[in-house]
């Protein structure tokens, strides 16, 4: 029995054949036995960690990314050739502008996983000779789902003024470095003696993009003086992250009356980088809240085409599933199962957070009751308690109640004439989402608060739209 643990810890490096000859004794029946059992306990191993790391999960709504604008192609130094024409003009191009990184809202999109941790665009090409300019590097758009909001980190902001007072502050020492950086076949002898009467070109032209380089990081400050944090509600709207670098200039860019043959070029600048957040939060017209094993599930596959997990224990759904209402006349509205409350979950018990900021766009929140339950008041009472903690005012939207499971009649009768009488101000419907029952008059109550809702939001835009900005 100690061989036959022995052989399976040294199997990963070990085959059959190489087993068999050290171990003479052991049959192959034997050694392919202990084979199958280290390889599947290598596999769950790896499956265990897949999903530590978070990998394994199928929705996620937070995700924090690194946007890499590309950079600037360099630019070239040649000059024409032709035949007859011993010294022809500087006819280098410059290098094409970096891809930006671009994030886009899109209706095809309902999670944030395919999102990389590192966005980068395309570096812009280098320039040619014959005064040919390098082609634009491609951008990267990045498509997120509606309702997604962008939001910069300031860590980024710190790390960009951090690079610029370092290009501010530079000792000799390294200069020959930055001039690597910088240009493109420069001039390379150390302590140049030009004789008297002459001119360094190469130090007129530092000059001059030394005075270019202060005032695009001047510029870069006035611009954008605050952090970006944009709300993605639209399809097709997007919002610009960070920007690719310009390209370099050729040598046909420092020709001057005295200086006819330029013989440097700069190369491309490098595209901005930045941090962000992106966050999503689910937008629809109702929201179902409750315990869990309450029957959202349920009542949302009764009402609805959505065909969420359902199953008789809590927690069956993991992740926010939206469905669509539809209606005789062509009328639509959408209805978010967010995932069961526990007691606790505005200070992020469980995964508090992740499922209290999906309720945060619904016009209408419904709380979903279970009427079999022993109490079914205190679960309402924790529920609001809940929401207005993590949201204050967030309780104060139009609400309804559903009490579900009203089958169960040994219980879910008495259940309902005390619900009655504690709660007045919040209209209760009753329905039974197992068998279907008193549907059609819950769709009906959500209909009549969803145009009511959507009447209010447009008189509201039109009256933003029709009042003076101050």
């Amino acid at each position: 029995m100690q061989d036959r643990v022995f052989v399976a810890q040294i199997d990963a490096s070990f085959s059959t054949d190489n087993m068999l000859r050290v171990f003479g004794r052991i049959s192959t029946r034997q050694i392919h036995s202990c084979r199958v059992s280290c390889t599947q306990e290598s596999a769950n191993d790896a499956y265990y960690r897949y999903q530590v790391h978070g990998k394994g999960r199928q929705f996620i709504d937070l995700v924090r990314m690194t946007a890499r604008g590309g950079n600037g192609g360099d630019g070239c130094v040649s000059f024409h050739r032709e035949k007859y024409l011993a010294k022809g003009p500087p006819n280098g191009g410059n290098g094409g502008r970096g891809g930006s990184v671009i994030v886009e809202a899109s209706t095809d999109e309902t999670t944030l996983r395919h999102v990389g941790r590192v966005c980068s665009g395309k570096r812009g090409q280098n320039g040619m000779g014959g005064g040919r300019h390098g082609t634009m590097g491609a951008d990267m758009v990045v498509k997120v789902p509606i309702g997604t909001i962008v939001r910069e980190l300031e860590s980024s902001r710190a790390t960009s003024l951090q690079e610029d007072d370092e290009e501010d502050d530079y000792n000799e020492e390294d200069e020959a470095e930055r001039l690597a950086k910088r240009w493109v076949l420069f001039p390379r002898e150390q302590g140049r003696d030009l004789g008297p009467g002459r001119v360094d070109f190469f130090k007129q032209a530092q000059r001059t993009m030394e005075q270019e380089d202060k005032y695009l990081r001047w510029r870069a400050r006035q611009e954008q003086p605050g952090l970006l944090q944009v709300d993605l509600t639209e399809e097709g709207q997007q919002v610009v992250l960070c920007r690719g670098g310009a390209g370099g200039y050729g040598n046909p860019h420092f020709l001057t009356n005295e200086n006819r043959s330029p013989k440097f070029a700069t190369r491309g600048r490098k595209g901005e980088v930045r941090e962000f957040e992106l966050e999503l939060k689910t937008i629809a017209d109702i929201g179902l809240v409750g315990m869990p094993n309450a029957g959202k599930s349920s009542l949302l596959a009764a009402i609805s085409n959505a065909h969420p997990k359902q199953a008789a224990y809590p927690f069956t759904t993991l992740h926010p599933f939206v469905g669509t209402v539809d209606y005789a006349d062509t009328f639509q509205l959408s209805v978010a199962d967010i995932p069961g409350l526990i007691k606790g979950a505005h200070a992020n018990v469980g995964l508090g957070h992740a499922f209290l900021r999906h309720v945060e766009r619904a016009k209408i929140l419904v709380y979903v009751i279970d009427l079999s339950g022993p109490a079914p008041w205190e679960d309402l009472e924790t529920l609001q308690y809940e929401l207005e903690a993590y949201r204050p005012g967030l309780t104060k939207r139009s609400s309804l109640i559903v009490a579900n499971k009203a089958d169960q009649v040994r219980t879910a009768k008495d259940n309902l004439k005390q619900l009655q009488s504690l709660v007045t101000d919040i209209p209760i419907v009753t329905v039974s989402a197992r068998y279907e029952k008193n549907i059609l008059k819950l769709t009906s109550t959500m209909r009549k608060m969803v145009q009511e809702a959507r009447r209010l939001e447009e008189q509201l835009k039109q009256h933003d739209e029709e009042s003076p900005l101050e």
